[in-house]
């Protein structure tokens, strides 16, 4: 009897213990907002590049000066998100942001770039090809971000419902 009840509670305490080692909602909670505060990061220094852009406030150099901070802010987002460990011995979330990463690398590296290009043309030289490559230009970029976010925000809404927290926006 003194055997079955010493196994018990050893059984019990090693439950305890295995428990204990797992991560808990508020951790999840934490690693994710780990990430999306570096998804942020990139989001709003596309802003302000599309934003010059509309408001045809800035021209070459200065247009190129914050295209190269979007590029910058990508390197350091990706260095950020790979050194992240592990969460709960899985990568799925931290693979998801990386790819979405990745496309803001594929994008700025090419079709922003094109894109920068265009629009240091001189007003008097541009041409109805070259209006029609910056459509083409920005609905590329528009497909290939999108399809990025979309992947992304599914990776996390299947984190936080494995985890049991709800995202909301802050």
């Amino acid at each position: 009897m003194k055997k079955l009840a010493a196994t018990f509670i050893f059984l019990f305490i090693a439950m305890v213990l295995l428990n204990s080692c797992a991560p808990t909602k508020q951790d999840a909670m934490n690693y994710n907002d780990k990430i999306i505060k570096e998804q942020k990061k990139i989001v709003q220094c596309e802003k302000e590049f599309i934003n010059a852009v509309k408001e045809n406030l800035v021209k070459g150099a200065t247009l190129e000066n914050i295209l190269k901070e979007l590029s910058t802010q990508v390197d350091e987002s990706k260095k950020i998100i790979d050194g992240l460990e592990k969460f709960d011995k899985k990568t799925d979330f931290k693979d998801a942001a990386l790819k979405f990463i990745a496309a803001y690398r594929d994008a700025v590296d090419n079709e922003y770039k094109a894109w920068l290009k265009n629009l240091k043309i001189p007003d008097e030289l541009v041409t109805d090809e070259v209006i029609y490559q910056e459509d083409e230009l920005v609905h590329a970029i528009n497909r290939k971000l999108d399809k990025a976010n979309n992947e992304f925000l599914d990776a996390q809404k299947e984190f936080a419902a494995k985890y049991k927290f709800k995202l909301t926006e802050k």
